[in-house]
């Protein structure tokens, strides 16, 4: 009896690793579909940036077609600065899908905030919306990259949504800072904010204040919470304090 108590005990851990091993496995495809949903989403705004780019040079070239050498020179120059802005909008798109290492890396959080505005593919001026970002240079941070651009790619384009929902004009504010043994980043918007009643169904699947009335794109419900599960596979805190019509503020906090 007690041999086959302990056969069926050891057959149960084996299934219970199984399926463990199936859940993570979800979890991981999961966490890529959501990153091509992402570059999907920001598809439509990286079209219409890489035409705003390529209509210069396009202008330029046929005025330097003239043989004029101060048009010649403008027209590489202007070249050379977008075909380098391309350049970096695909290769802070590529960083989304690239794979992450199993454990996090120390990186500079500057720089991974750079290549998360860059993967949205469109300046947010460009819609009347002031940005600032406050990041200390020699501030890092322990984060899976690719992950954590995921993660604030995310935030950026609901604090985008938000302001532009609420009409033209407002602010985004990007800051990192030490704090409690760890490093938060907070992204704050002066859009129309959440309202009490909902800020924990935001963390829902499948829930979405984004209607696709208004304007708006719909969103999918499958933002926030995927947020909430990254930041939390990193041992880190996902946050949101709120009021509304007046903006909203998302702070991630990951241990050092």
């Amino acid at each position: 009896m007690t041999s086959v108590t302990a056969q069926r005990s050891s057959q149960i851990h084996e299934e219970l690793e199984r399926l463990t091993q199936e859940n993570d496995a979800l979890r991981r495809q999961l966490r890529h579909a959501q990153s091509l949903a992402t570059v999907g989403t920001v598809t439509g705004m990286i079209v219409h940036e890489f035409n705003n780019i390529l209509t210069p040079i396009i202008n330029y070239a046929h005025l330097a077609a003239s043989g004029d050498a101060e048009m010649v020179k403008k027209a590489i120059t202007r070249a050379a600065e977008g075909g380098q802005r391309a350049v970096d909008i695909c290769k802070a798109l590529l960083g989304l899908l690239h794979e992450d290492a199993a454990e996090p890396l120390t990186l500079p959080l500057a720089e991974l905030v750079q290549q998360s505005l860059l993967a949205t593919g469109r300046n947010l001026a460009k819609d009347g919306i002031t940005l600032t970002v406050d990041v200390a240079a020699d501030l890092t941070v322990r984060a899976r990259p690719s992950e954590l651009k995921q993660v604030l790619v995310n935030l950026l384009l609901n604090a985008r949504a938000a302001v532009r929902t609420k009409g033209m004009g407002g602010s985004v504010m990007i800051t990192g800072s030490r704090q409690a043994g760890g490093v938060r980043i907070s992204i704050e918007d002066s859009g129309i904010g959440i309202a009490p009643e909902l800020l924990e169904l935001i963390w829902e699947p499948l829930f979405t204040t984004k209607t696709g009335q208004d304007g708006q794109e719909r969103g999918s419900g499958l933002g926030l919470p995927l947020c909430r599960e990254i930041v939390g596979a990193m041992d880190g805190k996902i946050t949101v304090e709120s009021v509304q019509g007046q903006g909203a503020t998302f702070h991630v906090w990951l241990p050092e």
